[in-house]
């Protein structure tokens, strides 16, 4: 066949071809979930049992003054063990500083709010 010229036989060799190969993609397509690799995902793994402590919230869970600024920190869970909190900082009630942080995380969210609260109130010092 493939020393014949004729279209006939490139054409059949075609055929046989695109069969052969959709066949195995449609074996490939229904192979159980286990025989295949598994997909990676990019979000954050979060406890089973999440808490409100844990939970992403567009709420601040903390809003104080300090020096007649006003601070509102956003604790949110990165993972198991993995805490951060970013920090809006007010002024005459505009956004000076919209999501500044200390460039760590935290074993707990506690820990995440006092060290965000400490790093805004010295923010505040330097700048206010």
């Amino acid at each position: 066949m493939a020393g014949s010229g004729s279209k006939a036989c490139w054409f059949g060799l075609g055929v046989l071809l695109g069969a052969a190969a959709g066949g195995a993609l449609g074996r490939s397509a229904r192979a159980g979930p286990g025989q295949r690799e598994p997909r990676r995902s990019d979000a954050p793994l979060l406890p089973a049992d999440v808490t409100s402590d844990q939970v992403l919230t567009d709420a601040a869970t903390d809003v104080l003054e300090y020096r007649g600024f006003v601070i509102h920190v956003f604790c949110h869970a990165l993972g198991m063990g993995r805490f951060r909190a970013l920090c809006d900082i007010w002024e005459a009630g505009a956004v000076v500083l919209e999501g500044g942080a200390p460039p760590t995380t935290h074993a707990t969210p506690d820990e995440a709010r006092a060290a965000a609260i400490a790093w805004a109130q010295q923010w505040v010092q330097r700048n206010g």
